[in-house]
């Protein structure tokens, strides 16, 4: 009875790891080792925690990287809400303000990004779609203002393209990023900037309508 009661004492007295220690011991084992941890058993024994401790909080080692991505996403979100100016920004401004802000975000953890992000050329795994959703409802948004106030044109059932297009876009610059050599990486900065301006002119214009036409024409060619 005794045993049974300090046993109990001890497990009542263990702090209950929270989600950002899981996510900080996983970190540091999977790029201090150069892969990631082999199982959650082995995980798990090695920085003293019970299995149960880790999937309360993760179903997996995936799932504990799609939270992660999908929170450089929703951090940067509450940031730009946070600013008292971001409501009055244009749709261009309002879309380098995030990438700015996110790329300044990840920069605190770059390795993350360039040992473990997936690479650009896999199709959208499933680790990023809860990173693709809260991009996209924030883009979704940004998109309708545009629409709105006249800076992108109304194309209809093309519009929820866009959303998901920039989600391609921001893809790429993080590619791009996870590469890039040049000083306090203002490669990535003018990248971004060109890349917005691209994206604004042309949802503006009639640059989309005719590339989009071209690339009908050329499916068609090329299914014949």
């Amino acid at each position: 009875m005794a045993a049974k009661k300090t046993a109990k004492k001890k497990q009542a007295a263990r702090k209950i790891p929270t989600a950002e220690s899981i996510e900080g011991f996983y970190w540091d084992h999977t790029l201090t080792e150069g892969e990631r941890p082999k199982s959650v058993y082995a995980f798990c024994k090695k920085f003293d925690l019970t299995e149960g401790e880790f999937h309360t909080r993760y179903s997996s080692f995936e799932s504990l990287e799609a939270r992660y991505w999908q929170s450089t996403v929703d951090d940067t979100v509450a940031v730009l809400i946070a600013d008292d100016d971001y409501a009055e920004y244009s749709t261009h401004q309002k879309l380098l303000a995030f990438y700015y802000t996110f790329f300044s975000h990840i920069q605190n953890h770059r390795s993350r990004i360039t040992e473990c992000f997936p690479h650009l050329q896999q199709l959208t795994p499933s680790s990023l779609k809860g990173m693709r959703a809260s991009f996209t409802s924030w883009a979704d948004e940004l998109i309708q203002e545009g629409i709105a106030n006249g800076e992108i044109a109304d194309r209809k059932k093309l519009n929820e393209l866009y959303a998901k297009g920039l989600f391609e876009q921001l893809r790429f610059l993080i590619d791009y990023y996870r590469k890039d050599t040049s000083e306090s990486f203002q490669d990535t900065d003018a990248l971004i900037e060109k890349s917005v301006r691209f994206f604004v002119d042309s949802a503006h214009s009639g640059v989309l309508d005719s590339a989009l036409d071209l690339a009908r024409f050329m499916l068609r060619r090329i299914q014949l």
